[in-house]
């Protein structure tokens, strides 16, 4: 009767196995995350950007602010000197430089190109910094990560290849990335991403 009570009890006692959960295919991940990164209209991001034009090499460091449709780039020498501040949203751009030039256009990638000779496609980093298409216009190619996130992606021409992600305020962003169209090459490395909680609407 003892032996029995006790196999009585340890059958009792052993916990019954959890399900497993269901893992989410890496395609539903990615559109729940694109919607997201797409509909963030407030981030921060300090970044060096190593870049490549047509066989000439270049080192920036950049303070990128995006506030909706409007957005300031801080343009940083590699001793941190800010050599040029971009401001501007859709239409309307102005760059002012270390040396006290001021310069207006309606379009961000001409304006940097003529005077700074950097080839920057702002419009698309916009959202390509942030591992995501840029929405007004289709992508090429996209290949994912089985964690959901973009591993490449072609678009307007340019090559979007992303090594590195890190967790920032609930959300996966790139640490490191390469950006590539003809001639010019331009590898990311951000060091530090600012943008809004899931709690809060300001970082």
């Amino acid at each position: 009767m003892t032996a029995l009570l006790l196999v009585v009890s340890a059958c009792a006692t052993t916990p019954s196995p959890q399900p497993k959960l269901p893992i989410e295919a890496p395609e539903i991940v990615w559109q729940s995350h694109l919607k997201q990164m797409q509909a963030l209209a407030e981030w921060q991001a300090t970044l060096v950007i190593y870049g490549q034009d047509r066989g000439q090499k270049f080192k920036l460091r950049l303070l990128w602010v995006q506030q909706g449709e409007r957005y300031q780039i801080k343009i940083k020498d590699f001793m941190g000197r800010t050599v040029a501040v971009l401001e501007g949203r859709p239409g309307d751009v102005s760059l002012k430089t270390s040396k006290g030039q001021h310069y207006r256009g309606d379009n961000a990638d001409q304006l940097i190109e003529e005077l700074l000779n950097l080839p920057i496609h702002i419009s698309g980093m916009r959202y390509w910094l942030l591992g995501v298409p840029a929405p007004e216009s289709s992508y090429q190619l996209l290949q994912l990560s089985a964690d959901g996130l973009a591993v490449e992606i072609e678009q307007q021409g340019w090559r979007l290849n992303y090594m590195a992600y890190e967790q920032q305020s609930g959300q996966s962003l790139p640490r490191q990335a390469e950006f590539s169209i003809g001639d010019v090459s331009l590898r990311a490395k951000i060091s530090q991403w600012q943008l809004p909680s899931v709690e809060s609407s300001t970082s």
